[in-house]
């Protein structure tokens, strides 16, 4: 792990591999969902053709970069981006998000049209609905009072019942971790949520004319397969793929399964 500062913050990222994909200078970026860190990417990047260069980094606000006072936005996420790879040499990327990472992805996608190879969004959205927007301010009120409440709160949205089911053990020692997070990482998933809340993408999808793949779990609750069929109408020549048996965090639940479908994604550019 190394550490880069750019647009003013110290971001912590991983450049793994040595084989770009496609063009030189290429590598597969991995954008994280909102509560994940560049480990949860680990065993996707396993799964991939060895030696495949990827580029992880926590977004400004997570767990291993700087925690600035917000507010915070989609658009500063990109821009982040954008810097980091200007800093580490790197022209374009094949940008591939899950969750709020999706939506960073396509934040990208629309100011940086050039810099994307294709673009793979994994449980994202491109609008809120109450429900969503309701569970986003529940996880804010309880990461405010009290982090195993937060972490519970959390729970049923994030996995499926079968993976809950077979991780208990897991998912224990996770809370735990939770729990032993500073206050500071608490008070900026507060606001990397009120910057989610902010998304109004779908009027702009029509602007992303890379290769796109749109994938979602088959059990994702909370930002179901209805997001992701608004996001493929919406993006011209976008495809979509349901990755059966999983939920919300697929690239935690099956990460051999999404190695898979993001490989096949890039080779349909």
């Amino acid at each position: 792990m190394v550490e880069m500062v750019v647009n003013g913050i110290r971001i912590a990222y991983e450049l793994s591999g040595e084989h770009d994909v496609g063009s030189p200078k290429a590598p597969i970026i991995l954008l994280n969902g909102i509560a994940m860190s560049v480990a949860h990417w680990k065993p996707v990047i396993a799964a991939l053709p060895a030696g495949t260069r990827c580029l992880c980094h926590d977004f400004r606000g997570q767990t291993l970069s700087d925690k600035p006072a917000g507010p915070y936005s989609l658009a500063m996420h990109a821009g982040d981006l954008a810097a980091l790879m200007d800093a580490l040499g790197l022209n374009k990327g094949h940008i591939v998000g899950t969750s709020y990472g999706s939506e960073v992805a396509m934040e990208f996608a629309i100011l940086y049209p050039n810099r994307c190879a294709s673009l793979t969004v994994i449980d994202g959205v491109s609008e809120l609905d109450p429900v969503l927007e309701a569970a986003v301010i529940s996880w804010m009120e309880s990461a405010r009072k009290d982090a195993r409440l937060f972490y519970k709160t959390m729970l049923p949205w994030t996995y499926s019942s079968a993976y809950i089911a077979a991780h208990r053990d897991t998912l224990a020692a996770r809370e735990e971790g939770v729990a032993a997070l500073p206050q500071a990482w608490f008070a900026a998933f507060v606001e990397l949520c009120r910057a989610f809340l902010e998304i109004d993408q779908t009027p702009r999808l029509t602007r992303i004319r890379c290769p796109t793949t749109v994938l979602v779990g088959e059990k994702d609750i909370l930002k179901h397969r209805g997001f992701s069929e608004i996001i493929a109408r919406n993006i011209p020549g976008a495809v979509m793929h349901v990755i059966s048996d999983s939920g919300h965090a697929v690239v935690i639940e099956q990460p051999a399964v999404s190695a898979e479908e993001i490989w096949q994604a890039i080779s349909r550019r």
